[in-house]
């Protein structure tokens, strides 16, 4: 029979498996994944329909709310109206910030709420008493079976707690400007209570800066008396001391004083003319010794002098002109001579005459000095009598004046503080009043179970692959490739019903030859195992060894469907049962005329322990007892046997000392283990392998295999 095989890229006949380095884990194959999903979807759906009773709950459990917000300016310079305000009208940056954050919890504060709660009577709106609840009602039934039932809440407090929860403020950024949000099932209530709530803050901010600036000029006016009180009794003491000590003057110097200052401006000036009139003095006394004339300013501004001096210029003249003219001797020359000398006599004279006066002047000054100085040292003598006693004075006016400053200030605070209170200064408006919301808080409804289904989705799915994990099945050839790191794996696809079952070795439907996947993935697989390297040539047969990890029953199937699938091609099959359980020989019902343990013993052909079937299968019974120490022996007689194909339906790995045994001789190459799809653990897979051992390199079959892997 020629077949022609479409085999994929690196599953050659012949070809041996390779390791496959860095291939990515299952879990994120889209392929195992929508597996994953196929095998556990009720996983998937469970959460899904959860999520979407969840989302159906809380959309009628919970009614829609409206959030209505409004905008408040807080301007903390406020108003400058008066010049010295209670509060600062400018600070800095950061001191306003906090001055607008604490507005902020003022904004939100129980006593605004709270006012509010009373203008709307929320106490009496059943929105704000709370509505009953199953945690709640469940709560009171506890309460009444163990008789700890609480007293009814006050209907104010549970308000204001509503009211406290559904209100909320926050500070825009980089502004003073505050933005308030209040929440309710209906949207005119809504803006209704925003609005309030921002009329009420800015109406009790109004009236505690009135109640302030009342309170601070209350207490100003309770001092007034104390400070007239405390002036009157410093300007009586001071008043008392002056009087007892005699003491004269302004509130600033004494007359004694007074007199000190001008008596030694006097002096000086006094002390001034007298050194003048000593100069003059020693200038015309020069003049009188000889010296020249012309730097003294009363001789030179003297008038007589300078009449004089006039009158001898003529005369120098008139003798000059005699002298050149008439000579020395006449008497013209003798009269100008004269008169020469008499004038000059006469200028001598006037200057005398000046000198003297000068010299009266000096006496004079000096007598004046002298008269002002003694004075001065007399009213000295008096000054330092009444010094100590005028210190003391002046600390008591000083007394006097501080204790009138306070008053006065006191005085006019009081004034102004007193007209502040008819004033509001404060500069906080609202600028974006409360509208009624369009749309409601939170997502649409579709949204919510789009999310929900969403959701759902994502946790079934999470959590089908977490099972799978967690149940480490084989599920698929590619998975176990993964798993192995080992590609090229055979692996078969569902086998039909009843094609290699105890009716079908017996020959009951005919002929078991088909065209069908599984019949071809059969054939395949046989014709792989014939040409594969290292089998023996010549007339000795292809003994196959069928084992499993933890399947038994796909064990089984593939023992038997290689056998039929040979059978099918008129090959010498013989199908051997050396599984412990024995159950393709419980299935047939067969009993050979010879025990294999006796032949085996005799080393004889197995011609005799086989009962020929009327498929064309030769099928070995196993007997009942099939001592360990002969499976050497079996071994010996399959590579002797007449047949082409040997199929050799060994038990489990581990299961039995047969088994093992054949497993690990080294003359039978081909060993075949079976792995199942759905019922194989990847961790009877490894445990099976390391028990195998890594001399002999056994040939993986996926059973019931998807068709597109």
């Amino acid at each position: 029979m020629t077949m022609v095989e479409n085999v994929r890229n690196g599953l050659l006949i012949g070809a041996a498996p390779r390791d496959e380095g860095g291939r990515e884990p299952w879990f994120l194959d889209p392929r195992e994944i929508l597996r994953s999903v196929r095998l556990r979807w009720i996983t998937v759906l469970l959460p899904v329909l959860l999520f979407l009773a969840v989302a159906a709950a809380w959309t009628r459990l919970n009614p829609p709310q409206y959030a209505a917000s409004t905008q408040i300016l807080i301007d903390p310079r406020g108003l400058q109206v008066v010049k010295d305000g209670l509060t600062p009208p400018d600070q800095a940056s950061d001191a306003s910030l906090l001055l607008v954050d604490s507005q902020l919890r003022v904004l939100t504060s129980d006593d605004v709420l709270g006012r509010v709660v009373d203008r709307f009577d929320l106490s009496q709106d059943p929105e704000f008493q709370g509505r009953p609840t199953l945690i709640g009602a469940v709560k009171d039934l506890i309460g009444r079976l163990t008789g700890r039932t609480e007293p009814p809440a006050d209907p104010r407090l549970t308000a204001l707690r509503i009211l406290r929860d559904r209100t909320g403020a926050r500070r825009l950024e980089r502004s003073f400007v505050l933005e308030l949000g209040v929440t309710s099932e209906d949207r005119e209530k809504a803006a209704r209570l925003a609005g309030g709530v921002a009329e009420t803050y800015l109406a009790r901010d109004a009236a505690t800066r009135s109640d302030t600036t009342r309170r601070a000029g209350e207490a100003i006016e309770g001092r007034l008396a104390e400070l007239r009180d405390a002036l009157r009794k410093a300007e009586d003491k001071a008043q008392g001391f002056r009087a007892k000590r005699n003491i004269v003057g302004t509130r600033s110097q004494l007359v004694s004083e007074q007199q000190l200052t001008q008596l030694s401006d006097q002096l000086g000036a006094a002390r001034s003319r007298a050194l003048e009139a000593g100069s003059r003095v020693r200038q015309i006394e020069g003049v009188l010794a000889g010296g020249p004339s012309d730097s003294v300013t009363e001789i030179v501004q003297n008038p007589t002098i300078t009449a004089l001096r006039g009158q001898l210029a003529g005369v120098e003249r008139l003798r000059a002109d005699a002298e050149d003219t008439l000579g020395r001797r006449h008497p013209s020359y003798q009269a100008a001579l004269v008169q020469e000398k008499a004038l000059r006599t006469a200028i001598e004279a006037e200057i005398r005459r000046i000198a003297a006066a000068s010299r009266n002047d000096y006496q004079a000054a000096q007598a004046s000095e002298r008269s002002l100085a003694a004075t001065l040292e007399r009213r000295k003598a008096e000054a330092l009598k009444v010094g100590d006693d005028f210190v003391q004075l002046r600390e008591l006016e000083r007394q006097v004046e501080a204790s009138r400053a306070v008053y006065e200030a006191f005085l006019v605070r009081a004034r102004e503080l007193q007209e502040q209170q008819r004033l509001d200064t404060s500069a906080s408006r609202i600028i974006s009043p409360a509208s009624p919301p369009e749309k409601r808080l939170g997502p649409p409804t579709p949204v919510v179970f789009v999310a929900a289904l969403v959701a759902g989705l994502g946790v079934g799915l999470v959590g089908s692959l977490g099972l799978e994990l967690l149940a480490g099945r084989v599920r698929s050839r590619r998975r176990l490739e993964g798993h192995l790191g080992r590609t090229g794996l055979d692996a078969l696809p569902r086998a039909p019903r009843g094609i290699a079952d105890a009716a079908a070795l017996r020959g009951e439907f005919g002929s078991v030859r088909g065209d069908g996947a599984y019949e071809v993935a059969v054939a395949r697989l046989r014709h792989r195992l014939a040409a594969a390297p290292g089998k023996s040539s010549g007339s000795a047969p292809l003994v196959v060894l069928v084992t499993a990890a933890d399947d038994r029953a796909g064990k089984a199937v593939l023992a038997r469907s290689l056998a039929l699938s040979a059978a099918a091609d008129r090959e010498r099959v013989i199908l051997i049962d050396a599984d412990p359980e024995g159950s393709l020989t419980r299935d047939l019902g067969l009993a050979a005329r010879r025990d294999l343990a006796e032949a085996l013993r005799d080393r004889t052909a197995l011609t005799e322990a086989v009962v020929e079937l009327p498929s064309g299968v030769r099928v070995l019974p196993r007997p009942g007892d099939l001592p360990r120490s002969l499976a050497g022996n079996l071994a010996d007689a399959l590579l002797r046997s007449d047949a082409d194909l040997v199929v050799v339906d060994l038990g489990l790995v581990g299961g039995d000392v047969v088994t093992e045994r054949l497993i690990a001789d080294e003359r039978i190459p081909e060993l075949l283990l079976a792995v199942s799809a759905k019922r194989s653990h990847l961790a009877a897979v490894d445990r099976a392998l390391k028990a195998i051992g890594p001399a002999r390199r056994p040939r993986l079959v996926v059973t019931d295999a998807g068709l597109r892997e």
